[in-house]
C-alpha cells in the first residue's frame, strides 16, 4: 500500500481526517480549542483540582507550605495523563506524510 500523498486533493482528504485535536474556535477567529476527554463532571473536577495542587506546589516549592498540598505525586500524575491525551498524534502523522512528499534535500532542512 502506498502511503504517499501525490496530489493536493489527496492531501486535503488526509488533512480532513487528521486534524482532530485542535478544532477551530467558533467564537474567536484564528484561534483553536483543545478538548480534554473526561468521563464525568467529577473527573473534570478532580483534574482541575490536580492542576491547582500542582500549581500551589510549584509556587510553594521553596517554602515550608508545600506540606499543605496533599498527595502531590498523584496530582502531578493526573495532570501529566491529561496532557498525554491531548498530544496531537494524528496531526503529527499527517506532518510525516507531508514531509515524505518533499525531495530528500528539502526534508533535511
Amino acid at each position: 500500500m502506498d502511503d504517499k500523498i501525490k496530489t493536493i486533493e489527496e492531501l486535503k482528504d488526509v488533512a480532513a481526517s487528521s486534524f482532530v485535536v485542535v478544532k477551530p474556535s467558533k467564537h474567536r477567529k484564528g484561534k483553536g480549542t483543545v478538548s480534554i476527554p473526561v468521563n464525568s463532571y467529577a473527573e473534570l473536577s478532580y483534574y482541575i483540582i490536580d492542576v491547582l495542587k500542582v500549581s500551589v506546589a510549584a509556587l510553594e516549592a521553596d517554602s515550608e507550605g508545600v506540606g499543605s498540598v496533599r498527595n502531590i505525586p498523584c496530582a502531578v500524575s493526573g495532570v501529566l495523563e491529561k496532557i498525554i491525551e491531548i498530544i496531537p498524534l494524528e496531526e503529527m502523522d499527517l506532518l510525516d506524510k507531508i514531509r515524505a512528499m518533499l525531495p530528500d534535500d528539502q526534508a533535511e532542512n
